[in-house]
Formats: C-alpha cells, structure tokens, sequence
C-alpha cells in the first residue's frame, strides 16, 4: 500500500525518483545513530524524508537534523489533528514532523472471564484478578502512563519536566494496594517487554493484560476485548507512541519535494486506509471517521482525544529505569511506596 502511494506521487513528478531505506528503529546501527553519523560526516548522504519515532523527535531537532515545516507546509494548522498528534510534532513553536500513525496502551481482556474491564483503581483492585504488564520494562511506559494521568495531560513531557511527589506516592500506593490485592503479584517482574507479558496473557497465565494496540487489533484471539487502561477517577487517558514523517535535508529544493511527499503521504484517505491495514491508530479524526464502524473504531474513539504524547527519549533514558527499578522491589515487598518514591526522586536527581 505504501508502495503503491510512493508511485503514484512519483507518477504525478516525475523530476523525483524515490528510493527507500529501512533501518532499525532503536539500537546502534539504527536509525537515530545513522542520521547523527550522517549529520556529522555526510549530511548531503542524509535522506530526504525519514519516518521518525515521536519519541526521538527532540533528540534528532538538538543534532540539527530536521528541517522545520513551517515554511514548507501550513498541514499542522489544519483542525483534523488529535492533540496528541499536536504534541508529537512540534517543539518550541516549531512544525517538525507531519503525524502518520500511532499505538496506544490499553488493556485486553478475555470477556469470557471478566465482564466489563474496569475503569478506575479501585475497581481494579476490588475485581482481584491478576493484571500482566512489564514490570521490569526499563521504560515503564505503564508506570509512566499511570503518573501522566494525573498531571501532565496536555503538556509535552520533556527532559526538564518533573513529576511530584505527590504523584508518584499516589500511583506506588495504588501498585502496592494491587499487590497485596493479588492484581499485580510478584512473578511480573520477571517480563521486561511488552511481547513478554502479551505471550503470558495469551497463554493464560492472567486475564488480563496491558498491551499495546497494535497488538490487540492485529489477529487476536477470539474471545479478547480491549478498553482503556484503569485511571485514578475513571477518565480515559493512555500514552500514544506514533511515527511522523520529517523533513531530514538541508537542500531547499529537495527539502520542498520532500515536504510536498510527506502531505501526500499524511492525507486523511491514505492514513485511514493504511493505519487501518497495518493495526495502528491514525492521527486525524476524519481518518478514523472512514474507517469501518466496529469494535476498533469503537475503542480507538474512546482514546484518542484524552490521549497524549510518549515524551521524548532523554526524559524515558532518565525516569524510565528510575521507576522500574522502584516498581520492581516493591512488588516484591521490598519497598514501601515512601521508599520507592524516595529511590526513584534519588535516581532523577542524581543520574549515573
């Protein structure tokens, strides 16, 4: 399908000729290394265009990588964007990326075991059924949720943004409650991915479980359902990561071309057909308004306006492991939340 669109656009200028590169998306080698190495040594071997994580948008804007679409493109100014789309883009007044699609948390669950997901924490707690997730996930993306939902909703979460103490006391007593409840016992720990804890759930090891939804809406089993992740009040809020398309030369004319393939490749149509087949949330409402009316689409309606951005990497390198080498000890009783919230203040104020 992808390929499909880049010919037709080359068919409608045929002065471009589009030639694709797939790299890893983390690690070294991947793709954030290439654009640094070809910043540093090569910048005219940069691509044009590069599909991007939203969570490594800063990072490749401080390597002065990206090339802004303010003068490119007005396509952000447009009101068919869901505000976390808004907030994977742009950065200090600057328009970075065009959003293309998106994955949220959320839990499955099999209906045939539990009714009706619960909604809030003390529901969770109330029903005593195990809920998996990664406990030992270095990003702590479910954690991290959990504090997000009760502060920093609609803010861009960056390196220098904070988390209360207060907040994190709340959410560490909230994990305690459910450990001692038996929702989230010990042997968690032992899945570091998200893979992990979804190959545990599909086995049946718990009834519920909180994953991705990319992993949700691509061949689940028969008896899952899905429903937002549990929140203090009941208030849907998850974390969205998403992939934007950005401008990554520094050659004007190639930049304008690249901003013009970016657009064709971020229109509702495209996104509504291709985030659909490939499992994935799309950014802008319309798109989600063409796709087929069914437990998907009732699902991703209940999320993506409460939703917000995955904050960018640095601030994940620093609070990710801090909270889950918190999370960890006190699911183990190990830890009292007052120690954990103590450990976890230590460890993003004094970084190794």
């Amino acid at each position: 399908m992808l390929q499909n669109r880049l010919s037709e656009f080359s068919e409608q200028h045929p002065q471009a000729r589009i030639e694709t590169r797939v790299k890893a998306e983390e690690g070294t080698g991947g793709l954030l290394d290439s654009l640094i190495s070809y910043q540093q040594a090569a910048p005219l071997a940069l691509p044009d265009l590069t599909l991007l994580p939203s969570s490594l948008l800063q990072i490749a804007a401080q390597n002065e990588i990206l090339h802004s679409l303010n003068a490119l493109s007005s396509e952000l100014d447009s009101e068919d964007w869901y505000p976390f789309a808004r907030q994977m883009a742009v950065r200090e007044g600057q328009d970075l990326g065009l959003p293309f699609a998106a994955d949220a948390l959320v839990i499955a669950y099999r209906h045939t075991a539990i009714q009706q997901a619960p909604a809030t924490w003390q529901q969770l707690n109330a029903g005593r059924r195990p809920l998996g997730f990664s406990a030992a996930d270095p990003t702590a993306v479910f954690t991290l949720a959990e504090l997000l939902s009760l502060e920093g909703r609609n803010e861009t979460i960056r390196l220098d943004s904070s988390i209360s103490p207060e907040t994190l006391t709340a959410v560490f007593e909230f994990f305690a409650r459910g450990r001692d409840r038996g929702v989230f016992p010990f042997w968690l720990t032992q899945y570091q991915t998200a893979e992990q804890s979804w190959q545990a759930f599909i086995e049946g090891s718990t009834p519920m479980v909180v994953a991705w939804t990319s992993q949700v809406f691509v061949d689940p089993p028969s008896d899952v359902s899905a429903a937002p992740i549990p929140t203090q009040d009941g208030q849907a809020y998850t974390l969205m990561k998403g992939w934007l398309w950005t401008v990554t030369t520094s050659h004007e004319e190639r930049a304008t071309l690249a901003a013009d393939l970016a657009e064709f490749l971020s229109t509702p149509e495209f996104i509504a057909q291709w985030s659909a087949a490939a499992g994935l949330l799309p950014p802008r409402p319309s798109s989600l308004a063409a796709w087929s009316p069914d437990e998907k689409q009732a699902l991703a309606s209940q999320i993506v306006s409460e939703a917000g951005s995955l904050p960018d990497q640095s601030f994940l390198d620093l609070w990710g492991p801090a909270l889950s080498e918190a999370i960890v000890p006190l699911l183990k009783q190990e830890l009292t939340p007052a120690q954990a919230v103590e450990n976890v203040l230590a460890a993003v104020t004094n970084p190794q």
